[in-house]
């Protein structure tokens, strides 16, 4: 609907907290493999994704991961 205010989640768009602790997490591209990733720089936090086709669908599995994580009732 034109004029319509559309809800944008800004966290999914830039995604780059780590899902588990809230950390700066960095996408990078794997240049081995051509896929992209990411990787909790944090020594005390083990979270990582890998093998994402295009950095756009990394970002989405942080969020997915981010969703997952939190409703598991495991906390940080």
């Amino acid at each position: 609907m034109p004029g319509r205010r559309r809800d944008v989640d800004y966290t999914f768009l830039w995604g780059f907290d780590c899902p588990r602790c809230g950390g700066d997490t960095d996408v990078f591209a794997d240049d081995a493999t051509d896929t992209y990733g990411w990787i909790c720089p944090r020594t005390d936090c083990q979270a990582v994704g890998f093998g994402f086709e295009s950095r756009r669908a990394a970002r989405r599995g942080l969020r997915e991961y981010r969703e997952r994580h939190s409703t598991s009732g495991t906390g940080r």
